[in-house]
């Protein structure tokens, strides 16, 4: 079987409004990457079998004879090297040395916040935009951690012909997936940068980022932790320059759980992100073991191809591990970072780009100052 190389975006959504858009139609074949949207949060969950906060009440027992408590973790996209520190907290007995039976819910095409708010899972991944869209709808959801401190969208341009900044994008084509119109209007309006400036070629629910390397448009918005290594791997060298590097600065790859767990089982989210810096540190001190954990458990089943998890993987650690966490511990939310956030998220409102909840309390620190 022939390896697969998965395109990797976060999916929120918006009207375009009046811009300049080209649609583009052509079929595609590329792995669907629905992520679930800003559905209103508490809604039907997606993940059947999986357990609600109740089990929580009694222990498991495990082939030693210890007594470990069970916690359910959803995941916001497919079992790739994104969580691969979560593979290692589980292999390592990270999570079973804080008394945790962990299981780790896939997350393609589910819908993080509304499991995460009907009690189906204690903690669930997702990025602040989507958390705080929920949150505005009228979830009872809080962000308790950030893996990335870096948003990872970045603007991806051909190495001989690179756009180093936002004003250089004036006249030029951008491909931009459906699902990523939030953020790239946000982006926009964050740089003062009218929508008509910019031809936003819409690129649908599926295509991969080949027409870059075709030529169809000047720059492509992607994952700086994907669609660069795809390209790269397939000969094409490119250029980027991430969104939070000019005013995009919105959280991804959050922790998140509703007030009520924080009430009532702030123990065991202590435990869990006790275990999950663990497992991250792991990987941060040897990619190739995160690597490895990824392609033994997920790599046959899902057609993943090594290298690019190997790029991908190399890739997120400049995101997780910065000059911050490394005083304050992983995961950590800098008060000048979450600030940052609110003010992306409340310009997003503002402009009508999309419907946020902007008060400071979406942000609780409480379990990591108890770790």
């Amino acid at each position: 079987m022939s390896e697969t190389v998965e395109i990797r975006s976060v999916a929120t959504f918006a009207q375009m409004g009046d811009e300049k858009v080209i649609m583009n139609d052509r079929t595609v074949t590329r792995r669907a990457l629905l992520r679930g949207g800003l559905r209103v949060a508490g809604g039907l969950a997606l993940a059947g079998g999986v357990g609600s906060l109740v089990d929580l009440a009694s222990g498991a027992r495990i082939a030693d004879g210890a007594t470990t408590t069970p916690l359910s973790f959803q995941l916001g996209w497919l079992t790739n090297a994104e969580f691969a520190g979560s593979y290692l907290a589980q292999q390592d007995g990270f999570y079973r040395k804080q008394g945790l039976d962990v299981t780790i819910l896939p997350g393609e095409g589910v819908d993080v916040e509304g499991i995460v708010g009907a009690g189906k899972a204690l903690v669930g991944d997702s990025n602040a935009d989507t958390c705080s869209a929920a949150v505005a709808q009228g979830a009872d959801l809080k962000i308790i951690g950030a893996k990335y401190q870096k948003n990872p969208f970045c603007i991806i341009s051909s190495a001989k012909k690179p756009l180093t900044n936002p004003r250089e994008l004036l006249g030029k084509r951008v491909g931009v997936n459906a699902y990523n119109f939030t953020g790239w209007s946000t982006f926009l309006a964050v740089n003062g940068i009218a929508k008509d400036d910019v031809t936003t070629v819409n690129e649908g629910y599926t295509a991969g980022p080949e027409a870059l390397a075709e030529g169809r448009v000047d720059a492509w918005m992607g994952f700086v932790t994907n669609e660069p290594t795809v390209l790269e791997l397939s000969g094409f060298p490119v250029h980027t320059f991430l969104l939070a590097d000019f005013g995009y600065e919105v959280y991804a790859d959050i922790y998140e759980t509703t007030s009520t767990a924080i009430a009532e089982h702030k123990e065991e989210l202590v435990a869990f992100l006790r275990a999950e810096r663990d497992g991250w540190q792991a990987d941060l001190d040897d990619p190739s073991a995160g690597l490895a954990v990824t392609m033994a458990r997920y790599g046959k089943k899902l057609g993943l191809s090594s290298s690019q998890q190997k790029l991908e993987n190399s890739a997120q650690l400049a995101l997780v591990e910065t000059p911050y966490t490394r005083t304050a511990g992983l995961f950590a939310m800098d008060p000048a970072d979450v600030e940052r956030n609110i003010a992306t998220l409340r310009l997003a409102s503002t402009k009508k780009i999309g419907n946020y909840y902007t008060k400071p309390d979406l942000f609780d620190d409480s379990i990591l100052r108890a770790l």
